[in-house]
């Protein structure tokens, strides 16, 4: 390890065990598994013993670095960047009481660009993927911590912007067309008329598009998934702030709720709870916000969730190849589980799509 960085997890760790009279022990280092999507990034958690004012205490924290941009690719290096500039920015200082990141114990920017976030290990009271409880619980501090920083100032340089194209991906409209005009057999067994419904969805992308950017905006997570939310105290704890920018109001209750690709709750969970969520979500955000309305918020949730086209898509291409269906994060889940799964979920994007388009 360069001793610049070895010095600056030495102050991390430090920083994190504070106290007047600490001895530590040595060091250990375990790596993480990290998205293989994730070239040139590494997740470890450090961890150890210390006294710490003459009592032992075992200690831990993340360390999640990312390379440089002569290795690391722009969109992942970009992210990097941000969600060190989100940390160095004292934003985080100003959040909601049952909302919070987590501590930061130190941030190094290496000469050659390379970036080093030590922060707190969080650890989730309560099952994985969330429960219901957790999910009502989540979607009401997001709410609150949307609305807390409404009417906050949405230009600074190193907000994401892009979030809309991220997830409607125009870039893909004209191959996800010919893939459901395609109608294969498979797909139209399981899908039948809801075909036609997936197709409309795609050409009303920039109806779509017009209703969010007419809706009242705040600064969102962007990425509030189930995998990054967690329960501690009753509070919530969000990590990975990669994305974080300006976004419609109930976009981050989207994420919540509708977030296939990593694994998250079951889609008879989220279905079960998916009125009460935005309900919470509602009610946390206009404690702090009354002037913005329900119908608002509601129609925000659902105009993010249509945006998200693409699920339908991958779902019908999944079923024309033949090829096992997986969820990200649940390697265990068996694929006609998770293929039931998401043909479900697709049904959750055609209601919120109706009702965003009604």
């Amino acid at each position: 390890m360069d001793r610049v960085t070895a010095d600056s997890r030495e102050a991390a760790v430090s920083a994190m065990l504070g106290g007047d009279d600490v001895v530590r022990g040595p060091v250990q280092e375990t790596r993480l598994d990290y998205d293989a999507f994730f070239a040139h990034r590494e997740l470890s958690r450090l961890h150890g013993e210390a006294l710490v004012d003459g009592e032992r205490r075992p200690w831990s924290l993340i360390e999640k670095r990312t390379d440089g941009p002569h290795l690391a690719a722009p969109y992942l290096y970009d992210n990097g960047v941000r969600e060190l500039d989100a940390y160095r920015s004292g934003l985080f200082d100003d959040m909601p009481d049952h909302t919070h990141a987590p501590s930061v114990y130190g941030t190094l920017l290496e000469a050659d660009g390379a970036i080093t976030l030590w922060i707190e290990d969080v650890q989730h009271e309560g099952s994985r993927p969330l429960d219901a409880q957790a999910i009502l619980a989540a979607a009401g501090d997001l709410g609150s911590m949307n609305g807390h920083w409404f009417g906050r100032p949405s230009a600074e340089a190193w907000f994401f912007t892009g979030w809309i194209d991220r997830h409607g991906q125009p870039e893909a409209v004209e191959r996800g067309l010919a893939t459901v005009r395609r109608a294969h057999p498979a797909a139209v067994a399981r899908f039948g008329d809801r075909l036609a419904d997936v197709e409309r969805l795609i050409l009303a992308q920039s109806r779509v598009r017009g209703v969010l950017e007419s809706l009242p905006h705040t600064i969102c997570h962007h990425d509030a998934v189930g995998a990054n939310v967690f329960r501690i105290s009753a509070a919530t704890v969000l990590i990975d702030w990669e994305s974080i920018g300006p976004g419609t109001v109930g976009a981050d209750l989207a994420s919540l709720l509708f977030s296939p690709r990593r694994g998250d709750a079951s889609v008879h969970v989220i279905t079960s709870v998916f009125d009460d969520a935005v309900q919470a979500y509602i009610d946390g955000f206009r404690d702090q916000v009354p002037t913005v309305s329900p119908a608002q918020i509601r129609q925000g949730v659902d105009a993010a969730i249509a945006l998200r086209w693409k699920l339908a898509v991958d779902v019908v291409a999944g079923l024309e190849s033949g090829d096992p269906a997986r969820r990200g994060s649940l390697p265990d889940e068996s694929p006609e589980t998770a293929r039931e799964e998401l043909i479900e979920l697709v049904g959750v994007l055609l209601s919120s799509a109706e009702r965003t388009l009604a």
